[in-house]
């Protein structure tokens, strides 16, 4: 499964680019989970790094594609970027925020498709950038950014997840090894946090997302420090 988001504020042209990704589907044999935006800023309001592919238009009320990309590489450095749009002129600007390439309006399906394919060999590499699971006899492949905590339960990592919660008998050490990402940093000896999934830390509570969790006194101040060093774009 492909995550894609389909930015465009003109309802009209995410039909089309909609269609445009059905004809792909079924020509590259992929399956793609799309999400719409009408608005770049409602697209970044709450924003987390469960994309694969962004399909960005740049000519867009309130700010343009351009600085979308812009705050979006602060926000998320390796999801793929390719711009929709009908100002060709300003694609070659794509260049500073890594866009992988640009589509010019009106679309068309075949020359859609052969941009989304180098999009889809890109996201095939980034399934290196997972993390098997077992759990009931079965092995499951989790991207790690879809991940927003661990949490011990017993003898069993309870892996909360975009897509839902997996558990498996290990310790959090080797949970933590196997993942090993700096942006995954301990707030207790109970839980392992995604920093992208921060949403703000009050007092000795972390919330991530939804969910409250506890920081221990003694690992605050490593724990918001990790913190202020990734938002500031310390840690990748």
């Amino acid at each position: 499964m492909i995550k894609v988001a389909v930015v465009d504020d003109e309802a009209k042209a995410r039909n089309t680019v909609r269609e445009c990704l059905s004809f792909v589907a079924e020509k590259e044999r992929v399956d793609f989970k799309i999400s719409e935006f009408c608005s770049g800023l409602s697209f970044l309001g709450e924003y987390k790094p469960v994309y694969d592919i962004v399909l960005l238009d740049i000519e867009m009320p309130e700010a343009d594609g351009l600085e979308i990309a812009r705050m979006l590489r602060k926000m998320d450095k390796s999801v793929i970027i390719i711009f929709v749009t009908n100002m060709a002129q300003y694609a070659v600007k794509g260049y500073e925020v890594e866009a992988l390439d640009f589509i010019v309006k009106p679309v068309n399906k075949y020359g859609f498709a052969m941009k989304m394919s180098r999009a889809i060999a890109r996201t095939a590499k980034r399934v290196e950038d997972s993390v098997p699971i077992k759990t009931d006899g079965e092995v499951f492949s989790v991207q790690i950014s879809s991940i927003k905590y661990l949490e011990v339960n017993e003898h069993y990592i309870i892996y909360h997840t975009t897509d839902g919660e997996y558990s498996e008998c290990i310790t959090l050490k080797n949970a933590e090894n196997k993942i090993n990402k700096d942006f995954f940093v301990r707030c207790n000896r109970c839980y392992l946090v995604n920093l992208r999934y921060v949403s703000y830390i009050k007092g000795l509570s972390v919330f991530v997302g939804n969910d409250e969790l506890i920081i221990s006194r003694p690992q605050k101040s490593a724990f918001v420090s990790a913190y202020l060093k990734f938002i500031s774009g310390g840690t990748n």
